[in-house]
């Protein structure tokens, strides 16, 4: 069984060091808008919320992060990493109490930009391909 646990700001100078690697590894594919670093800031600010995957043995088998985006006229729920072992074996597990956080929060929607591989992940959840993002870095040339 997976256990997912929220964990409040006064404790990630506890967790971070075993969570760090799981939230580098679902930022890792990202244009660099922000660093672990980043991250961490805004989890302790609150701005951000960390939660913990763990098995039966109380191992981390995924670390996933979010925010709370207050749109004019909706609230939305935005996973923006995640990173872990084994997604299909689980993913049904954290989503479901992950949205109820949600729901509780005043979300009335989630949200995530991903890589293709993860859409399908999430699609048989009800989840939609509502926007695709491209980025180009850009340069100045003198």
């Amino acid at each position: 069984m997976i256990y997912i646990s929220g964990i409040l700001p006064k404790y990630l100078p506890k967790v971070w060091e075993d969570c760090e690697p799981y939230i580098e590894m679902g930022n890792n594919k990202s244009r660099d808008e922000m660093s672990t670093f980043d991250i961490y800031h805004k989890i302790e600010d609150g701005s951000m919320q960390l939660w913990v995957l763990s098995d039966d043995n109380t191992e981390i088998v995924s670390v996933l992060t979010t925010e709370i985006v207050e749109y004019p006229r909706k609230t939305t729920c935005r996973i923006v990493t995640l990173g872990g072992k084994d997604l299909d074996l689980w993913v049904a597990d954290w989503l479901e109490t992950l949205e109820a956080w949600a729901l509780e929060k005043g979300c009335v929607a989630m949200e995530t930009c991903c890589r293709k591989g993860f859409i399908k992940k999430l699609e048989r959840f009800g989840y939609e391909n509502t926007y695709t993002v491209l980025g180009k870095e850009l340069t100045i040339k003198h």
